[in-house]
């Protein structure tokens, strides 16, 4: 595997940092690997070996605010820029007539859902790692209705924390995760969260019109992103949606201690769905 690191100018003037790693043998496609909320590309190592090792190019950046990208730490208030940055990114890769795949995790799960929605035609195959599409069950429900108002009247305002206990069940992961000088470890500002929330109570109406190949997988004990999300997906997606739920499984289904079922789920969905 070869990779190197670039960047692009992002919405509102923001850099967009991401890493471009390419398979030693021939590419068979290219994806663009989307994380979720206050981390960053870096947690994603095996989950890119895996996928340069089959041959596909892997297109990694950190969001405006996150990690090694430009911005004030989680300071994006409107979620289409999350979008618009990503095309950017998507775009600046030179994909060689390649099929392109998106796989998004948690609220990367919700912005590559919402590219799909968008840019229908620029892919071949979506995946979804317990994508942010139903609020978590650790939300209030007032808390829910009041996020987007919140968002536009006090963006700066905290909100609420991500418990690093609910990302996995494996200890070293929660402690890894705890110990990341990249990734955020305060509050979720009102203004990214309402900009969530926002989204998110689109997608059911927007969901009939999905037609891009659609593989949504969820833990069913994530306590973060409600696997109704995913339930939600497979019932009102427009076109080809497999879903799966993993009973045990918590929010990080990646790097849970059955990552290596998951990504073998993975790895034959996207086999299943090169162009012939």
């Amino acid at each position: 595997m070869k990779s190197a690191e670039h960047s692009v100018r992002g919405e509102r003037g923001r850099t967009i940092v991401f890493d471009v790693h390419r398979p030693d043998e021939d590419a068979v496609g290219v994806v663009a690997l989307v994380h979720g909320l206050g981390e960053h590309a870096g947690r994603y190592g095996h989950v890119v070996a895996r996928l340069t090792d089959a041959g596909y190019v892997v297109v990694a950046s950190d969001h405006a605010g996150h990690g090694r990208s430009g911005g004030k730490r989680l300071g994006v208030n409107d979620f289409g820029d999350f979008v618009a940055d990503l095309h950017r990114v998507i775009r600046s890769v030179e994909h060689d007539g390649l099929p392109l795949f998106v796989i998004g995790h948690s609220m990367g799960g919700a912005i590559a859902l919402t590219y799909a929605l968008d840019h229908p035609d620029d892919l071949t195959g979506l995946v979804l790692s317990g994508p942010a599409v139903v609020p978590g069950d650790d939300l209030p429900p007032i808390m829910v209705a009041a996020a987007p108002v919140l968002g536009r009247l006090v963006p700066w305002l905290p909100a609420t924390a991500l418990p690093a206990s609910a990302v996995s069940r494996d200890p070293a992961v929660v402690a890894a995760y705890e110990a990341d000088p990249l990734v955020w470890h305060g509050k979720i500002p009102a203004g990214l969260g309402g900009a969530l929330i926002g989204a998110m109570s689109a997608f059911s109406d927007r969901l009939p019109s999905l037609r891009v190949p659609t593989l949504s997988l969820h833990g069913g004990r994530d306590a973060l992103a409600n696997a109704d999300g995913t339930r939600l997906i497979g019932e009102r997606g427009g076109g080809e949606v497999t879903v799966k739920i993993y009973p045990e499984l918590y929010h990080e289904i990646f790097n849970e201690p059955e990552r290596d079922e998951v990504l073998d789920d993975v790895m034959a969905w996207l086999a299943d769905h090169q162009p012939n």
